[in-house]
């Protein structure tokens, strides 16, 4: 340790006199020397930053790394961390792109954004990529309220596609953390262009060579493909989830290294596709389907429709047929740009990688597998009923994972309709089919590799009698889910063929175990074989060493005999070593012996000085000469030592002799009680194993440091006890201690941790930015101390760094060494060495600059102004400045259509130019470079720029006659809005005469126009001439006669109203007449308005108006008015003409009538429902309307509502007190008008039966409460006996309280109901009990007849038609009737002779031959003629009625 301490003392000294010393291992640093960046000796005064040796740390957010400028914090202050860092984001081109970000920290910290590979710019003493910021490509923000940071990207752009960095920073330190952004380019090759220029940039790699090479005519060479050739072909074409699959099954441990040479590969195979195929897609992998054919399918889009496809099985190529009816086992189908190679007849040997080439181009391979596997149980033919489910089972031989089911030709998977189910031992595979419906029945197969089987489903549908009469078409509503599994089979007998076929596969597999085994035992007994071959070869080269070791040992003892007589004895005092230090080695002698006693007094020099505190150490050399003997080799080690080289094995035999000597060196050391500090073994003379020359004897120096006590180290005793202690541990005491008394001893060891670390000067120099130019070289190297071994290792931003052609590393004994050659600027970023051993892992960062010219300025130019004196264009900056900063901007411009390019020369560092050196009309092209001190970047052309287009101006407003007279016409307008940006040269004034097409000029252009003839008629229109010559006209003006001004006109004559309203009035006049030298005839009138209590007149019409008739709108109801009319001309306007009277807002008068003529004078209505009256009328102006009952008001109880013409009376819920006469009174102004309805609710009451008469029975009962009440109430009988339990009307509209039934039956008992109706229905029943006759029994002879056969075939006859039915708007309406005919005949519904029987709006039923049907709510669209034809093979009835829309009383 001391020794590397001192090394390190003279390197930093001959860093600072700027010296090279090669044994050191250790060089100079400097800025820039000799066009390389090889030191990096730059202190504080150099510009570096405190803060870059600043305390690294992580976050408690993965990926976030902290850097801590003070080693302690003030009280209340914290480093800048992030609570929510920003979120990697892979955005389509054109799309609004976002990072947010949210930081903690006090004092707050500031927050930057940078780019991995763009601009650097030095910031905090970093290298950092440069972020532009413009409102249309960039921008940062901050919100106050969320705390959020953000950089936005309105519209992002590929070249925006970059690993970004976010910086929190403040004085106590600097939190970074790193975001992606990917952006997606639309279309197959857009991106072609920029991976070409990558490509080009690059050092090629011949990666494509593994592949297959090619023929002339583009095919592979005939010969089976290499392992490496197969595993690259299926990564080319595998999906990234199998990755991982495909290195584990291939032995690929380099993960990191196959997706880095991956990429490159396919970067290499799209530009060769690109070559013959326009667009690829839908790759599908070999699939095996249920007709044991298996298919690979691709869609392509060849560029030349000609272009030779082949297919290749393993490198070798296979025939295949156009159509899939030929007799070859591989065929092609092609359909448009899809293509379908399918191999029929599937066997084991169709196993292998199928490659698909176009024109020698791989386009896509897929790996065919075939499993031993075979059904030993194929799926049966199921049969489940309707809404049951259906289970299908196999057994297969070897155990798969899974299996692929398919259902009427189609692939199925697990979702709601089907289950897949796999066995634990993964033989038994189960499909399970849901809730089976008749369009689940057909065929379903099983497919396990290339085997598969199918079987029938059949889905049967049971008839329920019970659902035949409310569902006899069969189209009702489906039963309910069966919970039975139709197919299952024996599921033990399943589990014992799959265990025999379990059993039956672990045998299998032994057997080829043991073959395996078998093979390699053959193997090994060849290696055996040709290592003993070896083993003669060695022993021979063994007797020759062993002749060699001879001669050193001969040699050795004459260095012995010269040793004695130089030193004069073995052993020296303990006290001469102490005090000499380390001086000599002892007396000098002449031979080998006065040699090793130098050197031994040397390395004593050294342990003294190391030592240091120590006072007193003893020392004792033993010289022990070695005997050669023979050396017991095992059979492993003789294996080991036939693999070394020549050096190897005499490095081997050399430490076995030293470890012999070292043990017959401590059985002769005596030693009472002692401790024995540190064993360390050196060897004589400083040459190399290798340059060693047979005549030296290898001699073993052991050391043994008596101990005493020190400062540092104490030794007591306690009696028996013993103990050493060492108060301040230094790495020198480290090692193994001994203590030994009367032959005993025991041992303990100190290991003192040493973890690597770093030279406080050197990481000083080692953290400043290293600046160095394109294509230039730069050396990193940094010393450190720790104890071995150390682990070397270094990142570029993030990435380690392996030796390559362009990076060099060199990490010798205390000190490590990066070197990179040819730099490119893509290559700048941070630097980092990191340095672990067992005791701890520490990391020194420095940066990495790389200038370069910049790249051109970015697109697309921004024209903010373009005009006739000046064009001013703005573009964007480069995306990488090359590291340094713009000097300025270079321009050159070019008129288009000329050839020459005009040098503006340099503009400075603004990213836009103002050229007002330009010509009205004419289009420039411009060139822009960026300069900075590095060079000229290439030029960005941009696009024509027009300056001052041929902008004309609008149209000015349309003109306006201010004056005609018979000689000149004077005119005025506005001049046009919009002038084309130049200001108004003047204006093209034009006529035309009325029933002309020609417009001709006005000479001169003036106002006043004098060019016209006296009784003409003329219109004209102007146009505003600018810089860019005359613009649009305006609209044409009116026509004006060139005649002298006119005389107003007089009233208007007989004014009067025609018509009025609530809202509008309508007038009507004639217009005066002229009267020469007194008035002219009038060209309009004005129409005015004013309300009796507004003193204001207010114009109706503010254009003249040629009609005598005029209608004035939006006036308030019942409102007084005034009007008056008013005729002008040219000459100016006439005197008003009012009416005499006021005028009313109202209609003509009215006396009030009813219009609905079919209002019912008479309602019935049931107790308890609502009553409403609707009466619609007409009258003017509008009536007051009231409502009677029995000529009193109503009640409060009724509701009365009245509308415009209508008025409506509602009873909520009748009640018999409601019975009544309702009149209603309309009276206006005019007259009156009433109309009267009566009200009668429906009665109720019970009855009774009163007596039985022998032979008869008559019926009584108590009269109906409601029998006074209502004239038209009557009675309904009803009977049932014990033979026929149904009840039958057996008389019905009885006015009186009595009915006698005859024709009664004896041993018969009868029931009797009795109901009160009327014309609203009938009341609930009174029932009577059960009475019966009974009488003798007397014997009956019966005499059979002899039996005829009976045909009950009939046609069908209605026995009851059809009949009239009026039914009010949005209320139920029942038709029935009842048909007879055998066989049942069918029922059709017609209504205006279309079809009812499938419109769900009607509800039709039949039931025993009674037909009905059921209107929902009647509209005006139900009325009409409706048709019922009931048929049968015998004939045809049909009956018809109407249903009429009976009006309802309120809407």
């Amino acid at each position: 340790m001391w020794k590397k301490s001192k090394m390190a003392d003279q390197t930093a000294a001959g860093q600072g006199a700027g010296s090279t010393h090669r044994d050191t291992k250790m060089w100079k640093k400097s800025k820039m020397a000799d066009q390389t960046a090889a030191g990096q000796g730059v202190d504080l005064s150099d510009g570096a930053l405190p803060e870059e040796r600043g305390i690294r740390k992580k976050s408690k957010v993965p990926g976030v790394m902290i850097t801590q400028f003070l080693e302690e914090l003030p009280e209340g202050m914290s480093t800048p961390d992030f609570t929510r860092k920003p979120i990697a984001l892979t955005i389509q081109e054109g799309k609004l792109a976002v990072f947010k970000a949210k930081v903690v920290g006090s004092p707050e910290p500031v927050i930057s954004w940078g780019r991995a590979s763009g601009e650097p710019v030095i910031s905090w003493g970093r290298a950092s990529g440069e972020v532009v910021y413009h409102p249309d490509t960039c921008m940062q923000k901050y919100d106050k309220d969320t705390g959020e940071h953000t950089i936005e990207f309105p519209k992002v752009a590929p070249e925006d596609a970059d690993t970004y960095k976010c910086f929190a920073t403040n004085k106590h330190g600097r939190a970074v953390c790193t975001v992606l952004l990917n952006v997606i380019e639309v279309g197959f090759n857009k991106n072609k262009a920029f991976q070409r220029a990558e490509g080009e940039a690059s050092e090629p790699l011949e990666l494509r060579k593994v592949l297959k090479k090619r023929k002339p005519d583009g095919t592979r060479e005939e010969k089976p493909m290499e392992p490496e050739e197969k595993v690259w072909e299926i990564l080319l074409s595998a999906d990234k989830k199998d990755y991982e699959r495909i290195c584990i099954e291939y032995g690929i441990t380099n993960f990191r290294g196959m997706l880095k040479r991956l990429s490159e590969m396919k970067k290499e195979k799209e530009d060769e596709v690109a070559q013959f195929v326009s667009h690829i897609s839908t790759l599908k992998h070999i699939e095996v389907d249920d007709s044991d054919c298996a298919t690979i399918e691709l869609d392509m889009d060849l560029k030349d429709p000609s272009s030779k496809v082949f297919l290749y099985k393993d490198g070798v190529m296979v025939p295949f047929s156009k159509e899939l009816g030929d007799e070859l086992k591989h065929s092609l189908k092609q359909v448009g740009k899809k293509y379908i190679f399918s191999i029929k007849k599937l066997g084991a040997e169709d196993a292998g990688l199928y490659s698909v080439d176009v024109e020698g181009v791989n386009i896509f391979s897929t790996e065919f597998k075939v499993p031993e596997v075979e059904f030993a149980v194929k799926i049966q033919e199921v049969k489940a009923e309707e809404r049951e489910d259906a289970l299908f089972q196999c057994v297969l031989s070897a155990p798969m994972s899974e299996i692929k089911w398919f259902g009427k030709s189609a692939p199925l998977c697990n979702d709601d309709k089907h289950e897949m189910i796999a066995s634990e031992d993964k033989l038994i595979h189960k499909l399970i089919v849901k809730d089976c419906m008749p369009v689940d029945g057909g065929i379903y197969a099983a497919v396990a590799g290339i085997k598969s089987c199918n079987a029938w489903l059949i889905v049967e549908r049971k008839f329920d009698p019970s659902l035949a009469d409310k569902d006899p078409a069969g189209k009702g509503k489906k039963g309910a889910r069966k919970g039975t599994v139709a197919g299952g089979g024996n599921d033990e007998e399943l589990m014992r063929i799959a265990k025999e076929q379990q059993a039956k596969f672990n045998k299998e597999m032994e057997e080829k175990l043991a073959a395996a085994k078998k093979a390699q035992a053959e193997k090994e007994a060849q290696d055996a074989l040709a290592r003993a071959q070896a083993q003669a070869d060695a022993k021979a080269e063994a007797e020759a060493k062993a002749a060699a070791m001879a001669a050193d040992k001969a040699a050795a003892k004459a260095r012995k005999a010269a040793g004695k007589k130089g030193t004069g004895g073995t052993k020296k005092t303990a006290g001469g070593a102490a005090a000499a230090g380390g001086g000599g080695g002892g007396g000098g002698g002449d031979g080998d012996g006065g040699d090793g006693g130098g050197s031994g007094g040397a390395g004593a020099g050294e342990r003294g000085a190391a030592a240091g505190p120590v006072a007193a150490l003893e020392e004792e050399e033993l010289k022990v000469e070695l005997e050669e003997e023979e050396l017991k080799v095992e059979p492993e080690v003789q294996r080991e030592m036939e693999r070394e080289t020549e050096e190897q094995a005499e490095e081997r035999v050399a430490q076995a002799m030293e470890r012999e000597a070292m043990v017959q060196v401590m059985e002769k050391i005596k030693a009472t009680k002692y401790w024995v500090m540190k064993m360390r073994k050196e060897r004589w003379g400083k040459t190399e194993r290798s340059g060693r020359s047979a005549s030296e004897k290898p001699l073993l120096l052991l050391k043994l440091l008596s101990i005493k006590s020190s400062d540092k180290l104490d030794i007591s005793k306690d009696g028996s006890f013993h103990r050493l202690k060492i108060h301040k541990v230094t790495e020198e005491m480290g090692g193994t201690y001994r203590f030994e008394a009367d032959g005993r001893k025991t041992e303990a060891t100190i290991a003192v941790e040493d973890p690597p670390r770093f030279n406080a000067g050197d990481l000083t120099d080692f953290t400043a930015p290293i600046i160095v130019k394109k294509g230039q070289k730069a050396t990193f190297k940094l010393s450190f101390i720790g104890r071995d071994p150390i682990k070397v290792q270094w990142y570029l931003e993030g990435e380690e760094l392996s030796e390559e052609s362009h990076i060099k590393i060199d990490n010798t004994e205390g000190c490590g060494r990066l070197l990179l050659i040819k730099l490119l600027r893509k290559d700048s970023g941070d630097i980092k060495l990191k340095l672990k051993n067992e005791f701890g892992s520490i990391e020194a960062h420095s940066q990495l600059i790389v200038l370069d010219k910049p790249t051109p300025p970015q697109g697309p130019l921004e024209i903010i102004e373009a005009s006739s004196s000046a064009i001013e264009v703005k573009w964007r900056s480069p995306k990488d400045a090359g590291g340094c900063k713009i000097d300025n901007y270079i321009l050159e411009r070019q008129q288009v259509g000329r050839n020459t390019w005009k040098k503006l020369g340099s503009i400075g560092t603004e990213a836009t130019y103002r050229d007002t050196d330009v010509d009205h009309g004419r289009r420039y092209c411009y060139r822009i470079r960026v300069e900075t001190e590095m060079g000229i970047s290439e030029m960005m052309e941009t696009e024509d720029v027009q300056a001052g287009t041929k902008a004309y101006s609008g149209a000015p407003s349309t003109l306006k006659v201010v004056s005609a007279f018979k000689d000149c016409i004077n005119l005025a307008w506005a001049p046009p809005t919009n002038t084309g940006g130049t200001s108004i040269l003047g204006y093209n004034l034009e006529k035309r005469k009325k029933g002309s097409n020609l417009w001709g000029p006005v000479n001169p252009p003036d106002q006043m126009i004098k060019d016209v003839t006296e009784g003409l008629q003329y219109e004209f229109r102007v146009s505003a001439i600018n810089d860019s010559g005359p613009g649009e006209f305006s609209n044409p003006s009116e026509f004006v006669f060139a005649r002298d001004p006119k005389k107003p006109p007089g009233k208007v004559i007989d004014l009067k109203v025609t018509d009025s309203s609530y809202n509008t009035l309508t007038l009507a006049w004639t217009n005066p007449k002229g009267i020469p030298g007194v008035q002219d005839e009038a060209k309009g009138n004005y129409i005015e308005i004013r309300p009796a209590e507004n003193p204001e007149w207010e114009s109706c019409n503010t254009n003249l108006i040629t009609s005598t008739v005029y209608t004035v709108k939006g006036l308030k109801s019942m409102a007084m008015y005034w009007v008056r009319v008013t005729a002008a001309n040219d000459g100016g306007n006439g005197e008003p003409q009012d009416l005499d009277n006021y005028i009313l807002a109202m209609p003509p008068r009215v006396r009030p009538r009813f219009t609905d003529a079919k209002t019912k004078s008479f309602m019935v209505v049931q107790a308890g429902n609502a009553a409403r009256i609707n009466i619609n009328f007409e009258a003017s102006p509008w009536p007051e309307v009231n409502w009677l009952k029995d000529g009193n008001p109503v009640s409060k109880r009724v509701t009365v509502s009245n509308a415009e013409g209508a008025s409506q009376l509602l009873i909520p819920s009748s009640e018999r007190f409601d019975t009544g006469v309702y009149t209603v009174q309309v009276k206006n102004i005019v007259g009156q008008e009433s109309f009267s309805v009566e009200i009668r609710p429906k009665p109720a009451g019970p009855v009774e039966l009163d007596e039985n008469v022998p032979g008869t029975v008559t019926v009584s009962w108590t009269a109906s409460p409601d029998e006074k009440l209502d004239d038209r109430l009557y009675y309904k009988v009803t009977k049932r006996d014990s033979a026929k339990p149904s009840w039958r009307t057996v008389a019905d509209r009885i006015f009186n309280n009595k009915y006698t039934h005859c024709n009664i039956m004896p041993d018969r008992e009868y029931q009797f109901k009795v109901y009160a109706k009327n014309d609203m229905g009938s009341s609930k029943s009174s029932m009577s009990g059960k009475w019966s006759i009974t009488r003798k029994k007397v014997k009956f002879t019966l005499k059979e007849r002899e039996s005829k056969t009976c045909n009950l075939e009939r046609p069908p006859k209605f026995l009851l038609p059809l009949k009239l039915h009026s039914a009010p708007q949005g209320y139920e309406c029942y038709m029935s009737c009842a048909v007879r005919g055998d066989p049942a005949p069918s029922i059709t519904w017609l209504r205006n002779n279309l079809s009812l029987n499938t419109n769900t709006n009607y509800l039709i039923t039949n039931t025993c031959g009674v037909c009905s049907m059921l209107i929902l709510r009647v509209g005006l669209k139900d009325t009409g003629e409706y048709k019922i034809i009931a048929e049968n093979q015998m004939g045809r009835a049909e009956s018809a009625t109407k249903l009429l829309n009976e009006p309802t009383l309120w809407r």
